[in-house]
């Protein structure tokens, strides 16, 4: 991929926030795997969950018309536009930002214009690391990987970034729909890490590319 460090860098500003404010299962970790042979990533997302004394319901929800998927709580509202301009650049900003009602909770996707296939996905992940790793001001790197689940193959990078006089769990993951580059990003504040690194993982492996199981699916 030619310039791929240039494209990266552009593609950071769509799931990089400028600013965070102070009973049955979906999915298996037996239907998930790494790309590389190592251990499941997610945890088991259920129906309703218990978290930090809220009760949260999680449900499928349908993006870019119905072209993917992905479980998320359903009480997630799509940012206010005012919302929108303190936190992303107008010319980064994501197709799609849910946040929970304080705003401390973000959601976001962008299909980029950027192409990319299935085979370069490896090699984009790792560039994304590194590129990460010289233009964020990071405090802590979980580490990055391609990660697999039945429907797509779908890298990611995980860290912490400083804002104020806080830190932002920042899960960065993208994919590939329609030749493209789909960035997504999951973030919250450090607070709030211990109760959503795990569901925010859990959510990134239900994503699916719906436009490509249907052509898929038999006559």
């Amino acid at each position: 991929m030619e310039h791929l460090d240039k494209k990266i860098v552009s593609l950071l500003h769509t799931v990089t926030a400028e600013n965070t404010e102070n009973d049955q299962s979906l999915i298996q970790d037996e239907g998930v795997n790494h790309a590389h042979g190592k251990e499941p990533f997610g945890q088991l997302l259920q129906t309703f969950m218990q978290l930090g004394g809220e009760r949260f319901i999680f449900a499928q929800r349908h993006l870019l018309d119905e072209r993917i998927s992905i479980t998320m709580p359903k009480s997630f509202r799509d940012m206010p536009m005012h919302e929108q301009r303190l936190k992303y650049p107008s010319h980064h900003r994501p197709d799609f930002i849910f946040t929970n009602d304080t705003g401390t909770i973000n959601l976001t996707f962008k299909h980029t214009e950027s192409p990319l296939q299935t085979e370069e996905l490896e090699n984009f992940t790792d560039e994304m690391a590194q590129v990460v790793k010289q233009t964020q001001k990071l405090t802590e790197w979980f580490g990055h990987e391609v990660l697999e689940n039945e429907e797509c193959q779908i890298g990611y990078c995980e860290f912490m970034t400083p804002v104020w006089n806080a830190r932002v769990y920042n899960l960065s993951f993208f994919t590939v729909l329609e030749g493209r580059a789909l960035m997504c990003t999951f973030n919250c504040t450090d607070e709030e890490m211990a109760t959503w690194q795990p569901i925010a993982r859990s959510m990134l492996l239900t994503l699916k590319i719906e436009s490509e199981r249907k052509e898929n699916q038999p006559l």
